[in-house]
């Protein structure tokens, strides 16, 4: 970045991608002009400036920029290799729109996983990323009553959670089509496998995940892989390489979740992660105090007394801390278990069981961070 780009540029930049994301949270401030000093050039930065609009088409684009083809897709590419970009097929058109990103998670993800990109580099955005969380959860805590309404109210649920395969097997719903996670895999025909961005962030600042053996574990389909692959982001692998992917997670302990576009439950998945308490992002995001925890489940574990030994397996392993042992046996919170079945999988006495349920949501308040 040359030192004669204005801070007012980058400001004005970093207000529109704040306005895009229509996230409360995060803010246009010298942490995310930083975080576009660190990725951008000057003509990347004066490019975006065009988007007052979050997402514009192609012919868009080449009205407002007047640039050839060849030159504006060069552009769009650049920005897209990291991370502020996207692009989306327009709905019954052969168009493309070109979608501005958040910093977190897009950015963050994107960025820190691309594959060519110099170590040093990826160091610098771990610690910039690192300051937005802290930074999140001082604007969560200090305005914690206000948020809460809008947490509940307005934002997205993230992310379904797709049970462990080995102790069920799950037929279709009325109210939504739920399969076991391979099953999903079964149904793409592209596939890309990349580095979960949230446990290199961790191994990154040097505190390395102690859950997964592997970096590699999160997968992309349909429109979301093919911009994977093509920006360098991720690998193509086969079902098969998909399905190892999803055992050796589950033999860890990591909870299978799944993306929609748009994020709406009822359009195709688009991704699934296999996410351990100590690096993910959206649980991460709630232990620290920034945001709630909101996901979709239709599982519900249950516990056989007569089997538990009280070993406290399961609450070591649960995610959400849904588990305790009470008066010798183990309990299971219904108001917080997210029927992931990573405590059923690794229940030593084979005590667990996952229940079907209704579809449920489950919204966890972040906690009150002491000081």
């Amino acid at each position: 970045m040359e030192k004669r780009m204005s801070e007012k540029t980058l400001y004005k930049v970093a207000k529109l991608i704040v306005r895009a994301s229509g996230n409360p949270l995060f803010q246009a401030n010298a942490t995310l002009v930083e975080l576009l000093k660190t990725l951008l050039t000057e003509e990347q930065i004066n490019f975006l400036l065009h988007f007052k609009k979050p997402s514009l088409t192609f012919l868009e684009l080449k009205e407002k920029t007047g640039m050839d083809d060849e030159t504006l897709m060069k552009m769009l590419n650049s920005l897209m290799d990291n991370g502020f970009l996207m692009d989306w097929p327009v709905k019954g058109s052969d168009m493309m729109e070109y979608r501005l990103l958040p910093p977190i998670a897009d950015t963050f993800e994107y960025s820190l996983v691309r594959l060519d990109r110099p170590l040093e580099q990826k160091k610098k955005l771990a610690k910039i990323y690192e300051k937005m969380f802290q930074e999140a959860t001082e604007l969560t805590q200090t305005n914690y009553d206000g948020l809460m309404p809008i947490f509940k109210e307005k934002m997205p649920v993230f992310a379904r959670i797709i049970p462990i395969e080995k102790e069920i097997s799950v037929p279709q719903e009325k109210v939504l089509p739920l399969h076991e996670a391979s099953k999903i895999v079964e149904n793409q025909e592209i596939i890309s496998l990349s580095q979960c961005p949230c446990k290199l962030q961790r191994e990154l600042l040097d505190d390395p995940c102690k859950i997964a053996s592997d970096i590699n574990r999160c997968m992309h389909f349909g429109n979301i892989g093919r911009y994977f692959i093509e920006h360098g982001l991720g690998k193509q692998i086969t079902r098969e390489e998909a399905k190892q992917v999803l055992k050796e997670a589950e033999a860890e302990g990591l909870v299978h979740k799944t993306f929609h576009d748009d994020f709406n439950i009822e359009q195709n998945e688009n991704a699934i992660c296999n996410c351990c308490k100590d690096c993910c992002i959206l649980f991460q995001s709630y232990y620290r105090g920034i945001f709630a925890y909101h996901t979709l489940t239709s599982y519900l574990a249950r516990v056989d007394t007569s089997k538990c030994k009280a070993c406290g397996t399961c609450v070591e392993k649960c995610p959400i801390e849904a588990c305790s042992i009470k008066d010798g046996k183990s309990f299971v919170d219904e108001y917080r278990c997210i029927g992931c079945g990573v405590c059923v999988h690794h229940c030593p006495e084979k005590a667990r069981s996952l229940h079907r349920t209704e579809l449920r949501e489950i919204y966890l308040p972040p906690p009150k961070i002491k000081k």
